[in-house]
Order: structure tokens, then sequence, then C-alpha cells
């Protein structure tokens, strides 16, 4: 088994990344809730964060020749290009008044909830457990007024499994 790449790494920068998404997650959340249509240039911008995100979460894998770095880079390039193809078809089908404004911001939200489980699929638990997290966000927010309420429990309890998984990584990983 390869050398643990450092407590560091293991846990401050994986689940420093998890809590800022979610933390983002909650302020396009918010966002939407209140600005609607308007908050759909948030979600675009969250494309190419959580682009980047997944690029660093799965650095250390590269550097240790577990993946192939042009496959992995091409991998996440058309991934969220395709993220980003379907956000502004959203936009289209908006303007054109194919798709009624109080939906589209939900629509939006649906889109990254897939494709970040999708990208959870192979960088791993981090982004699934992130895309089923949106998902809810988005289903709650639709149906209740005081979301952020019900939000930050799952949140907190989500950085807390985290913490606790890449602790226990780290330390199955040191004793060998």
């Amino acid at each position: 088994m390869k050398k643990p790449n450092g407590w560091f790494h293991r846990l401050i920068i994986s689940e420093a990344i998890l809590s800022l998404l979610l933390v983002l997650c909650f302020i396009g959340i918010a966002y939407t809730d209140i600005a609607g249509v308007r908050s759909m240039n948030f979600w675009m911008w969250m494309i190419p964060v959580f682009a980047t995100a997944a690029i660093i979460l799965e650095w250390s894998r590269y550097i240790k020749k577990e993946i192939d770095g042009f496959h992995f880079i091409r991998q996440q390039v058309l991934h969220w290009l395709a993220v980003f193809i379907a956000f502004k078809v959203i936009f289209v089908l908006l303007n054109i008044g194919r798709l009624p404004a109080n939906g589209a911001a939900f629509v939006l939200m649906t889109i990254m909830s897939l494709s970040t489980f999708l990208a959870g699929i192979y960088i791993g638990w981090r982004f699934l457990v992130l895309g089923i997290f949106i998902a809810l966000a988005t289903i709650i927010a639709a149906y209740l007024e005081a979301y952020v309420w019900v939000l930050i429990p799952i949140a907190l309890t989500i950085i807390i499994i985290g913490v606790y998984i890449s602790w226990r990584e780290f330390k199955a990983l040191k004793s060998h």
C-alpha cells in the first residue's frame, strides 16, 4: 500500500474543498430562492469552481501516477463543458418563453446536482454526496420557506462524516 500523502492533504484540503462547495451551494440556494432567474449567473460561475475543485481533489492521484493526467483533464473539461452547454440551453428556453422564469433556477440546480453526482462516480464520494445534497436542497427549498434550518444540520452532518472517514483513511494508510 502507498504511504499517505499527509494529514494536511488527506483531511484539511479534501474537507475544506467539500465544506467550501457546501457553503457555495448554500449561497446559491438562498440566492436562487431570493433572486429566482437572476441566480442563473451564480450557477454558471459554479461550473468552473466545481471543475477546479474536482481537479484539485484528483491531483494527488495524478502525482502518484494512479491516473493518466491527459485523460483525467480531458474528462473533466468535457464533463463540465457539457454542464455549461446544458445551462446555456436553459437560458435559451427561458429567453424564448418555453421555460417559466420561476422554474428555470431550479432546473439549473437539478442539472448541477446531476452533474456533480456523475462527477463523483469517477472522482470520489465527496462529489457523490455533494450531488445528493444539491438535489435534496433543491427539493427542500422548493417546498419549505425555512429550508435553511433543515439544510444546516444536513450539511454539518456531511462535513462531520467526511472528517471521520478521512481520519480513518489516513490512519489506515499510516498504519501500513
